[in-house]
């Protein structure tokens, strides 16, 4: 049973807000040396979030074949092909593969040249970061510290790709990202390319096989403050009092930053979900993705292959019925912040004495948020 029982004070060795990906990788990593902490989050999963039956997720959609840290925990499902994908834009929809494609040949090659380096250096950099701090691992790597320094459009216009960066691969990231590629780092304009080179799947995140070995160590209520003095912290909960001697905050940067000490953080982005049950008019119906251009109010449509959709969109909402006959809307969702990706702030994780930041407020993606709670836990546990 999880506790959510009024509790008195409490002392541990170490408290985790937050029960995202990343306060979840700590945990277990805490947990497989045998120590002392409680979790204290609202909710289990963070943004990894799914219909009431657990079918269908509203929050991260994919994950990479080489998210090795994350695949233990989530069953595979579909695998999302290129030809899977249709582009829009301006009233005009075509295929990834089309014979306009072979005008962009040598750009493609180009970028893929690119992202097979950055995919090397993004394999060692998830090593490095095991034991080492996102931001002295990247700021080491002068190819990795340059594209997060760099804007997104300068790196196209290095490297000659605007012209198909603007008819493929900008759609690929508004949908993805939710951000034009003019507002976002390098960086993470290559990160979410590399599904063009890696296999990538949709998922069903198993929560239970996540939590079971330490599930009696999660507290789910809000916390109300924090404050350090004699060596631990003071966290206050749910009408209870915990001390610890470590505090690891793993939840969105904006609320954890007042406590951290952090003054400049990247910018968010956002956007609204929608599951949807309707019949596709034929523009939708003919492939299973459906990829939008900046600055269209539509940013993705998702076929889930059971009669039902995901819609993503802005600000305000589209008529659905020009995409739906008889839509009927079975859930949503206001993603605010769906991620951090458009800036170039690096923030150290270890703050103050025995404090850690976790989670994606340097580098977006589950696989990395993952790895910031490992960090964590190694600093911990001292290896």
């Amino acid at each position: 049973m999880l506790i959510t029982e009024r509790m008195t004070a409490k002392t541990v060795d170490t408290i985790i807000i937050g029960a995202g990906i990343s306060g979840l990788a700590c945990a277990q990593r805490l947990q497989e040396f045998d120590k002392d902490f409680l979790i204290i989050s609202k909710d289990i999963g963070g943004r990894i979030l799914t219909s009431e039956e657990g079918t269908v997720n509203y929050g991260a959609f994919f994950v990479c074949s080489d998210y090795y840290h994350v695949l233990p925990f989530v069953t595979l499902q579909s695998r999302i092909k290129l030809s899977d994908f249709c582009f829009h834009e301006k009233g005009e929809s075509y295929q990834f593969y089309e014979p306009r494609l072979l005008a962009y040949l040598y750009q493609l090659i180009t970028i893929r040249k690119l992202l097979n380096r950055f995919r090397k250096a993004i394999r060692t950099f998830r090593i490095t970061a095991e034991t080492t701090s996102q931001k002295t691992v990247i700021e080491s790597d002068p190819f990795l510290y340059e594209v997060y320094r760099k804007d997104a459009v300068g790196l196209a216009e290095e490297c000659a790709i605007e012209q198909g960066t603007e008819r493929y691969l900008s759609k690929a990231l508004y949908s993805t990202t939710f951000s034009s590629i003019h507002e976002m780092n390098a960086f993470h304009f290559l990160l979410f390319l590399l599904p063009l080179i890696t296999p990538i799947y949709t998922f069903i995140f198993e929560k239970k096989r996540m939590i079971s070995p330490f599930q009696d160590k999660i507290i789910l209520g809000s916390v109300s403050d924090i404050c350090s003095g004699h060596d631990q912290y003071k966290v206050r909960a749910n009408d209870s009092t915990y001390y610890a001697k470590n505090l690891v905050l793993a939840t969105e940067i904006s609320w954890s930053q007042q406590f951290a000490g952090v003054t400049e953080i990247n910018k968010p982005v956002s956007t609204n979900m929608l599951h949807i049950r309707g019949t596709p008019k034929k523009s939708i119906a003919k492939k299973k993705y459906h990829l939008f251009s900046y600055p269209s109010m539509v940013q993705a449509i998702a076929d889930l292959q059971d009669g039902t959709y995901l819609f993503y969109y802005k600000n305000k909402q589209p008529p659905l019925d020009h995409f739906f006959t008889s839509p009927q809307v079975l859930a949503r969702h206001f993603w605010n912040p769906a991620g951090r990706i458009n800036g170039h702030v690096l923030i150290e994780s270890k703050r103050e004495k025995n404090m850690y930041l976790i989670g994606d407020y340097n580098v977006a993606g589950l696989e990395e948020a993952f790895i910031t709670g490992i960090y964590a836990a190694n600093q911990i546990i001292d290896l």
